[in-house]
């Protein structure tokens, strides 16, 4: 099961790395006190997944555990990748993992910040070409990664602990999570790829 990888690699404290938006550690969103909204969590007005659907005035969100969302853009929506460097909308792209704090007005989501981070895809090893891996997703569809030598590789070797890999380590048979960016063919340009190796 892809989950299996996925979660040894949550554990081991690879996917806020992999993911690069600093989602798994960014602080809670702070709410100013009023009598009324005293006791409501901050953290309700930030989402995080991935992008599944964007046009100029609206991005859609996908959460694994809490459904997907779709926020409006309004003038004053902020973009940021990276540490906070300033981004543009239209740098939004799907299958990009987001962080979105937002507000709920009239029934409507609004993107007041929109934190952009690496895209990701995951899946079992179909083969090894080369600098191409491909992997067959869950959904069952086919992806070319292709790496190059500033790509990193960790492999996750137990709860909490992993250690640097190599793609001499990558065979088929084996699953795999891979983070960098889609290229105009649909090809997936990884920067990192972390695995287990059984």
């Amino acid at each position: 099961m892809i989950g299996k990888i996925l979660a040894g690699i949550a554990t081991a404290g690879v996917i806020a790395g992999v993911l690069a938006t600093g989602a798994m550690a960014a602080p809670a969103a702070t709410t100013a006190a009023s009598p009324a909204k005293a006791q409501r969590p901050a953290a309700k007005d930030v989402f995080g997944g991935t992008v599944t659907a964007i046009t100029a005035t609206e991005l859609t969100v996908k959460n694994a555990k809490a459904g997907s969302k779709t926020f409006l853009r309004t003038d004053a929506t902020v973009v940021v990748k990276g540490r906070n460097e300033k981004s543009n909308w239209s740098e939004i792209e799907i299958s990009s993992h987001v962080m979105v704090r937002y507000e709920e007005r009239d029934g409507k989501l609004y993107a007041k910040r929109v934190h952009i981070g690496r895209a990701h895809v995951a899946g079992k090893v179909e083969s090894v070409n080369g600098n191409v891996i491909t992997i067959r997703t869950r959904d069952g569809k086919d992806v070319k990664l292709t790496v190059n030598n500033s790509t990193k590789y960790f492999e996750i070797t137990g709860k909490h602990e992993r250690k640097a890999g190599s793609l001499n380590d990558i065979h088929a048979g084996m699953r795999l999570i891979a983070a960098g960016s889609y290229d105009a063919s649909h090809n997936f340009d990884a920067a990192l790829v972390a695995y287990r190796n059984k």
